[in-house]
């Protein structure tokens, strides 16, 4: 089938990440089609109406939106059925299945999920944590830590580090260099979740040629070296095997998928401890 183009409208009343991550999981599931994503943020006034409707006016498609407001979700609804957009409020399923389980009515808060409460400043702390325990820092500090994730250079450690900051926990991660002992007494008495990471050696050979270029690095030849690479990752598992720690193989696996792994390993060894 050609190629076919689609004009997005994604509308919110505050950042707009829901309705973005929405779109684009759904997306992901249709091939040979290039969306063209129109952004509109903090839709709270009339006069944000007017400019929406004036792009859905410049550009028909589609739009989604996640807007409280029953009155602007009205005007929305009204303009596309006008002009023949297809319009979907993305969150109105499971609020509905909620509002009928739960027995009480929505708060109609505007962005609600991103509330200065405790469980935002617990996740603010928990990036604050991942940034100053990152490749190794403060070892010394893992008390604190929920999980340490270890693994050979660029298999992802930081970004999946970060990205389940974002989700709350606090994490470390150490990098394991070659000939270079691990560390095993910053353990020494601690209860703590740890997982290694690995990924392909030719994988990894790719990415390390592809890092070294990029920053004009010459001089260490052993860096991208298959035969080397090999040889750190045969070591990192003898180490994750010797010490009972779970592996995940990030070769074929986005920095979401490597996280969510990560977190069914975790919650089985949270129960095992409860």
């Amino acid at each position: 089938m050609p190629e076919q183009t689609l004009h997005i409208h994604l509308v919110s009343d505050s950042t707009g990440e829901t309705v973005h991550q929405v779109a684009r999981a759904c997306l992901a599931q249709f091939t040979d089609v290039k969306t063209i994503e129109h952004v509109w943020t903090l839709v709270r006034t009339p006069a944000h109406l007017e400019a929406l409707f004036e792009g859905l006016a410049r550009n028909p498609g589609i739009l989604l939106m996640s807007i409280i407001d029953q009155n602007l979700r009205s005007s929305i609804e009204k303009t596309c059925r006008s002009k023949g957009v297809p319009a979907v409020s993305v969150l109105d399923p499971v609020v509905n299945m909620l509002t009928t389980v739960l027995g009480q009515v929505m708060t109609n808060l505007p962005g609600g999920q991103r509330r200065l409460d405790t469980a935002y400043f617990a996740r603010m702390a928990a990036v604050d944590f991942a940034v100053g325990h990152d490749d190794g820092m403060n070892m010394g500090n893992l008390k604190k830590a929920d999980m340490l994730i270890v693994g050979i250079s660029r298999t992802s450690k930081t970004p999946t580090s970060m990205y389940l900051a974002h989700r709350g926990y606090k994490v470390a991660n150490y990098a394991l260099v070659p000939k270079v002992p691990f560390p095993q007494h910053y353990l020494d008495g601690l209860n703590i979740f740890v997982v290694g990471l690995t990924n392909d050696p030719k994988r990894l050979s790719q990415i390390r040629r592809t890092r070294q270029a990029a920053m004009q690095d010459n001089a260490n030849e052993d860096y991208a070296d298959i035969d080397q690479i090999t040889d750190e990752v045969r070591s990192a598992r003898r180490l994750f095997a010797s010490n009972g720690w779970p592996v995940i193989d990030v070769t074929r696996r986005s920095v979401e998928e490597t996280a969510a792994a990560i977190l069914q390993y975790y919650t089985k060894w949270t129960e095992t401890r409860s």
